[in-house]
């Protein structure tokens, strides 16, 4: 089973995107403190209990039930998500509210919202990757100061900036903005920078950080799954990572040096990345012909 955590590094963007849904962009650090006291809790109750057969329900119902506590408490006295309006005002659509602020469609769309906002060409490509790490896939300033071999006051600073920028906004980039397709190269781009960190990290702990890369994967496969922004090129990236990543099981030897390609033990090599590189290739060469076509 996956240790606290990878869990809460793979919840967390998922949660702390549906309670934006619920209380606007500008009150994300409301949404980041739900998320730490849900995975508080986890920490206490599963130490005691073990972990649940479904962790990712539990935190969920969790956050869930915190979300609706604080906008019952605070509707009258704080601004929540300006879109939301009347629906925060009677119980019946506050519940209704908050249970498709968490269903998987939407939770799948809010993260693709906030990546395009955390990719602001306005803001520094080092802050737009140091947001996606922080806010959609949960690492902390020190992991991510570790990981790019800076100090931790630098990255608390990008990080910082970016949510500065991100509340001035009051809301989430929308995805039918005109301006979809210039921020869709910046995510592209911030997703490939964040891989090859994985891929040839600076860090001085590792050679290798495959949780980096499994992160860029997982942030290129949501790309993927809306149609607006499955194109040639993030099918290319996809098709690049994949082929990449199945190599890092042969990257290292049991000291942690790198193996030249030439050296690799390709039985080691991941069959399924192997696959995927594979479909995400030939996906790439219909799309390709199809342009060519006209």
């Amino acid at each position: 089973m996956d240790s606290t955590t990878s869990i809460f590094r793979r919840e967390a963007g998922r949660l702390v995107a549906a309670l934006t849904r619920i209380f606007g962009v500008h009150n994300l650090a409301l949404a980041e403190d739900v998320v730490q006291d849900a995975f508080s809790r986890a920490l206490e109750l599963w130490g005691a209990h073990g972990i649940p057969e479904n962790p990712s329900a539990w935190l969920m119902a969790t956050a869930k039930n915190r979300a609706l506590d604080i906008v019952r408490r605070e509707r009258t006295a704080r601004r929540f998500a300006p879109e939301m309006g009347h629906l925060l005002d009677s119980e019946w659509t506050l519940a209704q509210l908050v249970e498709e602020a968490f269903a998987a469609h939407t939770i799948r769309d809010e993260q693709l919202r906030m990546m395009f906002s955390c990719c602001d060409p306005h803001l520094p490509e080092e802050v737009q990757v140091a947001l996606v790490l922080n806010i959609l896939c949960g690492f902390g300033a020190p992991a991510i100061a570790s990981a790019f071999l800076s100090s931790r006051a630098a990255i608390e600073k990008r990080i910082s900036r970016g949510k500065k920028a991100l509340a001035s906004s009051e809301r989430l980039f929308d995805l039918a903005d005109g301006e979809f397709v210039a921020r869709l190269s910046g995510v592209q781009r911030a997703l490939y920078l964040l891989f090859n960190e994985g891929y040839h990290t600076a860090s001085g702990e590792a050679v290798v950080r495959a949780e980096l890369c499994g992160e860029a994967m997982r942030l290129t496969r949501l790309l993927l799954e809306h149609p607006p922004s499955a194109t040639p090129a993030t099918h290319a990236l996809a098709a690049l990572m994949h082929l990449h990543a199945a190599r890092l099981p042969a990257r290292t030897d049991a000291t942690g040096e790198l193996h030249a390609l030439d050296d690799q033990d390709r039985g080691k090599w991941d069959r399924a990345l192997r696959r995927r590189h594979g479909a995400a290739h030939e996906t790439l060469r219909c799309l390709l012909r199809r342009i060519l076509r006209g």
